[in-house]
């Protein structure tokens, strides 16, 4: 059986390897890689309950829960500017020459500084899972 921290470490991996995927510029993978990172917000975020009630309890459940599922919001919110940021630099960057940055090629940093965010929340979460396996040998 796998643990609830080892799925979430599983699924940040695959969102991980998912945004690399973004790198490379044709449809396919654009749509295979927004379809792979759809599917893995939605587990994590399923996962997300089960596994607050597991790491504090009942008690106050649903102050833990908010500030576990307030991340979406603002990381939202945070990377949508940090990328129209970067991709405004890169359009600013290339005014003079005789081409136009468009699409995959400005958002290229982007999808490289969101991987490797992945790639920390997969060490993260992994982590995570070594300090609380006791836990789940417990429980088995």
């Amino acid at each position: 059986m796998v643990s609830k921290p080892v799925s979430i470490s599983i699924l940040m991996t695959t969102m991980a390897g998912a945004f690399f995927l973004l790198l490379h510029t044709n449809n396919t993978t654009l749509y295979i890689s927004t379809t792979i990172i759809g599917v893995c917000t939605g587990a994590i975020s399923s996962i997300a309950v089960s596994t607050t009630t597991e790491l504090f309890g009942t008690k106050k459940f649903n102050v833990n829960h908010n500030i576990v599922v307030a991340n979406i919001p603002i990381g939202s919110c945070v990377f949508g500017y940090f990328a129209a940021v970067l991709y405004q630099r890169e359009e600013n960057h290339t005014e003079g020459m005789n081409w136009r940055c468009m699409g995959e090629d400005c958002y290229r940093k982007t999808f490289i500084i969101w991987g490797t965010v992945c790639s920390f929340g997969t060490l993260l979460s992994f982590i995570l899972y070594i300090r609380i396996r006791k836990f789940y040998m417990r429980n088995l």
